[in-house]
């Protein structure tokens, strides 16, 4: 691409934009859900992008140890190491490459405050909370990466703003209110449409935690009745919190 200093600053600046944007940028992505890993490939894929993803901290260094990456999204909680850890390793290999933290909203703020304040020390340069939409994420990406003309040189976002954003998620709807959802269930050997209740707990315009006595799988499409506008989502995230209680958050379709 050819440039000339008698041309505006302003066609200038939008072709060095270009310039940039022709050259791929390199993620991983680690993540233990695997909807989260097909979804954000897939997306940042079409954003000039060259994506790789890991279910593991392990597989994660592998990768690292094999290629440069511009930009590395990661969750705190992966099954072989916390993402914390994971992120110092990161740093010390590859300084060059920025870390966008994702983390669920769920924490109580203390937790938050903790993660947010080790991952800044660390040199997090940005935090998302889940449930993310795709389009959330996304801008995230190409504000960090400079893919956006109006992006700033330092895209870093502070720790408390994010607790703060996580907190107006939790406050926005705090609820104990009971809702009822249906969801495929196989039943000796077939398939039928069952209806459940469970406890909602927090409640946002992307997504809704929940609280039951049986564990809800990642990926399972569940479709809420009036309570909630007779809206269905996709489970995203579950975890068991004692041997009666299973907490769950379900992205909105």
């Amino acid at each position: 691409m050819a440039f000339s200093l008698t041309e505006p600053i302003s066609l200038l600046k939008k072709k060095i934009l270009a310039a940039r944007g022709a050259v791929k940028k390199n993620i991983l992505v680690v993540d233990d859900n695997e909807l989260i890993l097909l979804g954000l490939a897939k997306v940042l894929g079409n954003e000039a992008c060259a994506v790789a993803t890991a279910d593991t901290g392990t597989k994660a260094l592998e990768k690292l140890s094999s290629c440069r990456y511009d930009l590395c999204l990661l969750d705190i909680h992966l099954p072989d190491m916390n993402g914390l850890e994971l992120m110092k390793f990161i740093k010390d290999m590859c300084p060059h490459t920025r870390v966008v933290i994702m983390s669920a909203s769920y924490f109580n703020s203390a937790q938050l405050s903790s993660n947010i304040q080790e991952a800044t020390a660390s040199g997090a340069c940005q935090f998302v909370a889940k449930p993310f939409s795709l389009c959330e994420i996304t801008a995230v990406v190409r504000k960090v990466l400079g893919l956006d003309e109006d992006c700033h040189a330092d895209s870093r976002f502070t720790g408390r703003g994010f607790l703060m954003k996580c907190r107006r998620k939790m406050q926005r709807r705090a609820l104990t209110e009971q809702v009822r959802f249906s969801m495929t269930q196989i039943v000796e050997g077939e398939a039928r449409r069952m209806t459940f209740q469970a406890k909602a707990v927090d409640l946002s315009e992307e997504g809704i935690a929940l609280l039951t006595d049986f564990p809800l799988k990642n990926s399972q499409i569940i479709s809420f009745e009036a309570e909630l506008g007779n809206r269905s989502g996709i489970v995203v995230w579950s975890e068991m919190l004692d041997e009666l209680t299973y907490r769950a958050g379900v992205q909105f379709a």
